[in-house]
């Protein structure tokens, strides 16, 4: 496990997305990892026009380095692995209000775990302002169904991984959506109550990884026909407590330093 932070700010994600789109961001927001953005591009052979973005939420780097082949399903359909660092505090809400909005926490408003609806610009806002339709998959109640309401946009809200991977196949299958932002929390909450490490929480980690690889095999249909950006992309990590659950929040390496997978159709 590495010792040090992670280089790039978890705020640089937005920017990654729009600049493969070429849709241009606000200035306040974080600027792209540019070196990545033209490898994608050329990836791509050209600019999306489509984008898969799939939250799996406290998957730390650490687990990825013990477990990698649990990421296996992960990794056959990306080519890109870029090292983040989260948000402090290290929770969903803060480290997601930062991947949307490109601003640090103190900037977009949202420093603890807390969900209030959003006020400032967000991608979402540039897509739509774009002439883009974006989605949001999400479990009910969970921070997406919060910190990103009340936009012009479509949003689905489900209760379980089944579920999860039904709508978003049958999004997929519509055709109807430019970006499609999945946030998928099972493990999160398995880790929390098991361990990050536990049979039940890496079973379920799986499960997640699985069903990325069937959204990314449900775009190979569209090949000819849109370009379309992948993206794995954890928010924060989640570290041991000694009684065994899980705990994330902390500026602990497990916690702050996550790894996000890239690919193209």
């Amino acid at each position: 496990m590495a010792d040090h932070y992670n280089y790039y700010p978890l705020k640089q994600f937005a920017a990654i997305v729009a600049e493969c789109m070429e849709i241009s961001l606000p200035d306040e927001f974080a600027p792209p990892v540019k070196w990545a953005c033209q490898v994608l591009k050329e990836r791509l052979g050209g600019k999306a026009d489509r984008a898969i973005l799939y939250h799996a939420d406290a998957v730390g780097m650490h687990i990825w380095q013990k477990y990698p082949y649990l990421f296996a399903p992960v990794q056959q359909h990306t080519s890109l692995a870029l090292p983040f660092m989260s948000t402090i505090e290290s929770v969903t809400p803060v480290a997601h209000a930062s991947m949307y909005t490109g601003l640090d926490p103190e900037g977009h408003g949202i420093v603890t775990y807390a969900r209030p609806q959003l006020a400032c610009t967000t991608l979402f806002d540039v897509l739509i302002k774009d002439g883009k339709k974006p989605a949001i998959l999400a479990y009910k109640g969970s921070t997406f169904d919060y910190i990103f309401n009340g936009r012009d946009m479509d949003y689905f809200f489900i209760n379980n991984t089944v579920e999860m991977e039904e709508k978003a196949l049958e999004l997929i299958a519509s055709d109807k959506y430019d970006v499609i932002s999945i946030h998928a929390c099972a493990y999160d909450t398995a880790a929390h109550q098991y361990g990050p490490e536990a049979k039940e929480s890496l079973n379920i980690l799986a499960r997640e990884a699985e069903i990325f690889q069937h959204i990314a095999e449900a775009m190979d249909k569209y090949k000819g026909t849109h370009r379309t950006l992948l993206a794995y992309a954890p928010d924060h990590g989640q570290h041991l407590l000694p009684g065994g659950n899980g705990q994330h929040g902390s500026k602990m390496i497990e916690d702050m330093n996550i790894v996000h997978f890239f690919g193209t159709k």
